[in-house]
């Protein structure tokens, strides 16, 4: 009988014990998190809260435009789309990127820190269809600025944020992907404007039905570049990512790798704005090796299968290529694959029997060994 009360004792100081042992951590993280509050409250000085409170403030127009376009709902004041637009000078090109409006992101500490020195109640994992119920007033469309530079390392100039009913007005939304494009409407305006030689009208009429951090009259410095696009020629790109349940996760490297290849590319020579964008995924890809570098196209299979790809088939090149050359079986196919390469070029034409889409890695892109 002792005996079995002695293994009853252990056993009860063990449970109290382990109850306990829970309990502290409890209070610990507890105790942890309410530091690290009131550690990002205190440290910030004043200059840190103002810079936060005026992230963006009055811009210029830059050699490129780059600009944000939030749609919102005016009901719950939910944005539910978000565009990039690019707009280069110096190349004529004007560029789309669709960001979905459920993208779910993490912020960067030092960000977040400084977000709650300057009185920001936000989560750290934040949605960005939810940015005016995180913020307050327009600061939000700023907060949304400085997210996205930060987390995906780029560079946005400025924003402008218009209600839903006008953003369905400027924009289409394609069923399958999410991509979205220029009206038709809204372009057969803009060349009506420019066929009585007046974009800064058309510019200042526009300023009418949105609220955004860059003047109207800096906005006008764009004017005759505006007027100067081919409207066929206007590309359109969805972000790189992939859905996850109700949310949206962007391939951060990707992006940033997409970002940089719309800013550096050349003039824009083909159509289109007429061709909705089809995703890779899915389609029977085979890879060459025309780098003249080993392990090039089993590199390139491995980086493209990560993302969902499905590469049939590798083997080398008969010949070296300096750029890339995607080849595809229909037009609108492979344009999401451009941000992998530097420079690369997209062909159609007839393919062998069973494959959609080969490419033929150039020596430009021999860093891909790299990156695995």
């Amino acid at each position: 009988m002792k005996k079995k009360n002695s293994i009853g004792k252990i056993i009860l100081v063990m449970f109290l014990r382990s109850f306990f042992t829970v309990v502290l951590l409890l209070l610990v993280a507890m105790g942890s998190y309410g530091l690290t509050m009131k550690y990002y409250e205190v440290t910030a000085d004043e200059s840190d809260r103002n810079n936060m409170l005026d992230i963006v403030g009055d811009v210029t127009a830059d050699e490129i435009s780059r600009n944000i376009i939030y749609s919102f709902n005016p009901e719950n004041a939910e944005i539910d789309a978000i565009v990039i637009e690019v707009l280069n000078e110096t190349t004529g090109n004007l560029d789309f990127i669709t960001i979905p409006a459920n993208t779910q992101f993490t912020i960067g500490s030092e960000v977040y820190k400084r977000m709650c020195a300057a009185g920001a109640d936000a989560p750290q994992i934040m949605k960005l269809s939810l940015l005016n119920s995180y913020f307050s007033d327009n600061t939000s469309y700023e907060y949304g600025i400085l997210l996205l530079e930060d987390y995906l390392g780029i560079d946005i100039g400025y924003y402008t944020a218009v209600e839903t009913s006008v953003f369905q007005v400027w924009f289409n939304k394609d069923a399958d992907t999410g991509l979205y494009t220029p009206s038709d409407a809204l372009i057969n305006e803009a060349q009506q404007y420019i066929a009585n030689n007046d974009m800064s009208g058309f510019i200042k009429s526009k300023y009418e039905s949105l609220v955004s951090n860059l003047k109207v009259k800096s906005k006008l410095k764009y004017a005759d570049t505006y007027a100067a696009v081919n409207p066929a020629y206007i590309y359109c790109h969805m972000i790189p990512g992939k859905p996850d349940m109700e949310e949206y996760l962007i391939s951060v490297k990707k992006a940033r790798q997409q970002y940089e290849t719309i800013l550096s590319d050349v003039t824009h020579k083909s159509e289109q704005v007429n061709d909705v964008t089809i995703p890779s995924a899915g389609k029977n890809i085979k890879v060459l090796n025309g780098s003249g570098t080993e392990g090039i196209a089993t590199a390139t299979k491995s980086m493209l299968e990560k993302d969902g790809m499905t590469v049939v088939k590798i083997a080398d090149n008969s010949e070296i290529i300096e750029n890339t050359i995607i080849y595809v079986a229909k037009e609108g196919m492979g344009r999401d694959l451009k941000h992998y390469f530097n420079g690369a070029e997209i062909v159609q034409g007839q393919l062998d029997e069973g494959i959609d889409i080969l490419i033929i890695v150039g020596s430009a892109d021999s860093g891909i060994l790299n990156n695995q």
